[in-house]
């Protein structure tokens, strides 16, 4: 017998395919999408003087006086999450990075010496600071702690022996976040530049409540007064860095707790606490 073809009038099921929805990446994508428009948006109602049409005067003048921590945030967060993994272990990988180090040296210069409103020309040092910035956020990780450590001790000891000169007076922005930059991606929050770095969740969140904390407390001893002789000399000097402290909290809060990296956590460490992946070195 010859069999014959089923009824056209009857359907075969098959098994549908689920509609999935990609959440995964796309809270990154929200999130990246919230903080860098955000901080263009910030950035440009400051420099075009905006702000006061938005919100109270002084709300609008204390964020205005944040105006070069935001662009640091900027920068370094664009670098961190887009330039360095693209550039990295290639060949033009530092002749790129010294390029664009030597071109933010030359835009920080240039607004540091034209007749520019002091809104723009005060940005001169977020460019001079990401010269060394962004060098240090292409090397190579895991960073022997020790390097990290004798960057944060030189800056240190450069604010700490000339704080009353000038280029240190007006670079204290960028030198505080210098300060911060080694303690931050090599010692605290390690997993921003190496996913398989080990970090303390309880250190962390000491250290972003640190970050608050101690520019606060500064601008309100200058406030109240009662300082005098080398002490007024410290807490003029600190208040200084509060758009440093302004700026690696972003970008903390942004890769650690908006995009989640806080590296792992585990017991095989090398001598530096990193975890190691065969073959080596990681970027």
């Amino acid at each position: 017998m010859v069999a014959l073809p089923a009824a056209q009038g009857k359907h075969t099921h098959r098994a549908e395919r689920p509609c999935t929805v990609p959440a995964m990446r796309s809270r990154p994508t929200v999130v990246a999408s919230v903080f860098y428009v955000g901080l263009v948006v910030l950035i440009t109602c400051i420099l075009l003087e905006l702000l006061p049409y938005v919100l109270p005067d002084e709300l609008a003048r204390r964020i205005g006086f944040n105006s070069e921590g935001i662009l640091m945030a900027l920068a370094l967060g664009l670098w961190i999450q887009f330039v360095r993994p693209l550039l990295a272990g290639r060949p033009q990988e530092w002749p790129v990075t010294a390029a664009v180090a030597v071109g933010c040296g030359a835009v920080g210069l240039l607004l540091l010496t034209v007749g520019l409103p002091s809104r723009f020309k005060t940005l001169n040092e977020t460019f001079l600071g990401l010269v060394v910035a962004l060098v240090y956020l292409q090397l190579r990780r895991p960073l022997h702690r020790r390097v990290a450590l004798g960057m944060f001790l030189v800056v240190l000891a450069v604010m700490a022996v000339a704080s009353e000169t000038e280029p240190v007076i007006r670079m204290a922005e960028a030198l505080g976040v210098l300060l911060l930059m080694p303690l931050v991606f090599d010692v605290i929050d390690r997993g921003i530049l190496d996913p398989e770095a080990r970090t303390s969740p309880p250190v962390r969140f000491a250290w972003y409540a640190f970050l608050v904390i101690f520019p606060t407390t500064m601008s309100l001893l200058e406030h109240w007064g009662g300082l005098d002789g080398p002490s007024a000399d410290i807490n003029r000097y600190a208040v200084r860095l509060h758009e440093s402290f302004v700026a690696i909290l972003l970008i903390e809060l942004y890769f650690a707790a908006g995009l989640g990296r806080t590296g792992v956590s585990g017991s095989a460490t090398n001598g530096d606490g990193d975890r190691r992946m065969p073959g080596g070195d990681r970027h």
